[in-house]
């Protein structure tokens, strides 16, 4: 079985119909679902870009979403409370991530209410979308209130800049638990010899990451902290699926990445 621990209510993932689809074909175990760009569920799998595509071609796409987000996108409201509507519809199948905006009192005021409200067992943060910065204040106070939670922390992260400063920041906060998406920093992460036990990496993807680069990843970090993740609607599953068999790992990492290490961070067993 498998659980996606990268996913947003938008797309395959959008109405509960539609979840229940996908679970039935792809064995989906658990769905860990945030909301859309300003709650946007008509989001269609973006264009091929229009350049050779690696790892770090992530910190150019991340400038174009972030134009996007801010000029061209119109807010449809709360899409916390929409995932949440989701979850309540399908407890046994949805775990919701709270989306919060570090520069937005509003969330931070409210925050710990709502966690308590939504029954969220992760926080999303996204940079592209959100211009906070690491090194700030707002991420500290979001940070300590997650780790007090007890709940993981799944950023996306912006640019090299940022993730030199996220890797200063785990060295002086080694009990916050984050999952990095995309793979995203792997190289200066595996250079940086910060403790990374409470560090998790995504494999999700388009185009950009390549089988290699999640074995070199596996190599690098050791299995236990890999987790399978699509973030649909932005990228096929059955592409991100393919990626993973393809590499003929054992039976026991497989499980391990697509499941395994997942409940083990979520304590979905406890």
């Amino acid at each position: 079985m498998i659980t996606d621990i990268h996913a947003h209510a938008a797309g395959d993932y959008s109405t509960v119909d539609s979840i229940k689809n996908m679970a039935a074909k792809y064995d989906l175990e658990k769905i860990v679902l945030c909301t859309s760009p300003k709650n946007i569920q008509n989001l269609q799998t973006p264009p091929s870009m229009p350049f050779k595509q690696k790892p770090d071609s992530i910190y150019l796409m991340n400038r174009m979403n972030r134009l996007a987000y801010k000029h061209f996108l119109k807010d449809n409201g709360d899409g916390n409370q929409y995932v949440f509507e989701l979850r309540k519809q399908l407890p046994e199948l949805v775990v919701q991530f709270l989306w919060v905006n570090p520069l937005d009192v509003g969330h931070m005021d409210n925050m710990e209410n709502s966690i308590r409200t939504y029954q969220a067992r992760g926080i999303k943060l996204h940079q592209a979308w959100n211009p906070f910065k690491i090194d700030g204040i707002e991420f500290k106070n979001l940070v300590d209130i997650a780790t007090s939670n007890q709940l993981p922390i799944f950023i996306h992260v912006y640019s090299k800049k940022e993730v030199l400063k996220l890797l200063r920041f785990i060295r002086e906060n080694p009990n916050a638990v984050f999952i990095i998406g995309h793979l995203t920093g792997t190289d200066l992460f595996s250079e940086s010899g910060v403790n990374l036990e409470n560090i998790y990496f995504d494999t999700s993807s388009s185009k950009r990451i390549q089988g290699d680069d999640i074995k070199r990843a596996i190599d690098t970090f050791g299995y236990e902290h890999i987790v399978f993740g699509t973030d649909t609607p932005y990228a096929s599953i059955d592409e991100q699926i393919d990626r993973i068999e393809r590499l003929n790992m054992s039976d026991n990492i497989k499980e391990h990445i697509y499941s395994l290490n997942a409940r083990n961070i979520l304590a979905l067993d406890k």
